[in-house]
């Protein structure tokens, strides 16, 4: 069959734009009809502060921080959620529009995250969508119980070698300085090479010689210009571009007698890896999980699985080390009490920080695996009370050793008369010395605790929880979290923030529905959209 024509709604019908088939445009369960609902949530009165009470009427920021959110959702660029807010039905609901309406050029998006970080509101959304789900009885006040973890973003500047850090370094100060001052011109001689243009230097990069020749040349012009510059009041940024430069001029090179430079063996602690984002590093998740850029830690509570607190750290930093900041951070009525976490924040260091704050920590001791197949730490029993060691063959150390200027333990040593004769050296120690000695943690407590903990049925029982938080993680990376739209640590943290944001939205709005048993029907139709509140003044 050919098939048969029927009246078709035009765009311009309006009223009759309601439903398509009987069908709803925008099911009440969708997130645009929640976002469309949200007006409560996103008020305007919320960034006041950030703009003045004179100067042109600006685009509505609760208009604008929606977005922001929809475009995590939808993940879409500017330029496409300028398009959407034209063109889509959709985004017009949740933005409350109308048809007719044009929408925003995209350069406001930019303008507004500029505002959000200068202004410090950047949490706005994040926070805002935590208190509507407190105040429906979604989320307790007190979220006792977080599941902690961390994901890798991958960072939005370009990842370079040695000599094109040093030279785009230089070429960014000489740049920025041109602008208040003629830098080069001060400077007491010529330089060895031009940085103008963003080109490599024409050498034969085969040739060593020739490498070696351009790294000293590089570094002899970053040495003149540092001198330079420490001779003049520079503002901040144009300090903050000197500061890197001295990092990036030293951290892969060594001096000769002679005076000259060569390359540095080994990769230098917190390298900075990139000029155009100093701020990311090199990382690793895994033993075989690297990355270049940073990691996005994240609570969850686990009544709910909501989000409760988000941090961003260059990629070099360790899992442990941020879990205090998540912490610190939460208001006090949403501290957790109990903390649940995989193997990576359970070192001793952090079970002493979360003790400090009252947290029971609930993971895994890190695997005590012993050297050249011989007998773990965890073999020997160790009272710390006592402060004796008892090995596998029921010998007791025969030394105590303690640190001199703190008097702290440090170390139980088997004398050679005690191992010598014991059927079980082999297993035990592959030392020259022919004995076995056992270093004491200065957070040997807190491991043993751990350690004893670990074993009994409560922790069996409660550690499971802890994989909620990887599909929570997983669903902020189908969100656009795995790669850094922006450039900078604050930058990559307001992107966290907002993919949080719509992640803790869409979960919002799906226990509000269930909660208020509202069903898949017609969404009232564009000629109910609420009209836009009057914009603020720029």
């Amino acid at each position: 069959m050919l098939g048969r024509k029927k009246d078709q709604l035009k765009f311009t019908d309006i009223d009759t734009l309601q439903t398509w088939e009987q069908k709803p445009i925008v099911p009440k369960d969708s997130i645009y009809y929640g976002l469309s609902q949200a007006n409560e949530i996103f008020k305007d009165e919320l960034f006041a502060d950030a703009y003045s009470f004179s100067g042109r009427p600006s685009i509505p920021p609760s208009r604008l921080i929606k977005v922001l959110l929809l475009q995590f959702y939808d993940k879409v660029s500017d330029r496409e959620a300028e398009n959407r807010a034209r063109y889509d039905l959709r985004w017009k609901m949740a933005l409350g529009i109308s048809i007719a309406e044009s929408g925003f050029n995209y350069s406001a998006l930019s303008r507004f995250r500029a505002r959000l970080l200068l202004h410090k509101k950047e949490r706005i959304a994040f926070e805002e969508i935590l208190e509507a789900a407190i105040a429906k009885g979604l989320l307790p006040g007190n979220c006792a119980k977080q599941i902690m973890d961390s994901t890798y973003v991958l960072g939005a500047g370009a990842l370079q070698d040695t000599y094109t850090l040093i030279r785009m370094a230089i070429r960014k100060l000489l740049k920025t300085t041109s602008k208040r001052l003629n830098l080069t011109m001060l400077l007491p001689k010529p330089l060895n090479l031009d940085y103008q243009s963003r080109t490599k230097p024409k050498i034969n990069w085969e040739d060593p010689a020739e490498r070696n020749k351009l790294l000293n040349e590089l570094c002899q012009d970053a040495l003149q210009i540092i001198e330079t510059a420490d001779k003049l009041k520079l503002t901040k940024q144009e300090q903050e571009l000197r500061d890197i430069l001295a990092t990036v001029a030293i951290q892969d090179i060594e001096q000769q007698k002679d005076g000259t430079v060569k390359m540095k063996q080994g990769v230098a602690k917190d390298r900075i890896i990139s000029a155009s984002d100093p701020e990311m590093r090199h990382g690793r998740k895994s033993s075989s999980r690297r990355f270049d850029g940073y990691k996005t830690h994240t609570a969850m509570e686990t009544d709910n699985n909501f989000i409760t607190e988000i941090e961003v750290t260059p990629g070099n930093i360790h899992d442990s080390e941020a879990a205090a900041a998540l912490v610190d951070e939460q208001p006090a009525e949403r501290k957790p009490d109990t903390v649940l976490c995989d193997m990576a924040y359970g070192t001793g260091q952090n079970r002493e920080e979360m003790e400090k704050r009252r947290v029971e920590l609930i993971c895994p001791v890190p695997t005590d695996l012993g050297r050249n197949g011989c007998f773990p730490k965890s073999a020997f029993t160790i009272d710390l009370e006592a402060q004796t060691c008892q090995c596998p063959a029921g010998k007791i150390a025969a030394e105590n050793i303690y640190d001199k200027k703190t008097n702290r333990l440090k170390v139980f040593a088997f004398s050679q008369e005690q191992c010598q004769n014991c059927p079980l050296l082999n297993q035990c120690t592959k030392s020259k010395k022919g004995r076995r000695t056992i270093t004491v943690n200065q957070y040997e407590r807190h491991l043993q605790k751990a350690r004893a903990f670990q074993q009994n049925e409560e922790f069996k029982k409660e550690y499971p929880e802890r994989c909620k938080i990887e599909n929570k993680q997983a669903e902020m990376v189908h969100h656009g979290l795995r790669q850094a739209r922006y450039i900078g640590k604050a930058k990559v943290y307001l992107q966290s923030l907002l993919i949080g944001a719509i992640v803790n939205f869409k979960r919002y709005w799906k226990l509000v529905t269930e909660q208020n048993h509202l069903k898949s029907d017609t969404c009232g139709g564009i000629t109910n959209i609420t009209k836009a509140p009057l914009p603020l003044a720029t």
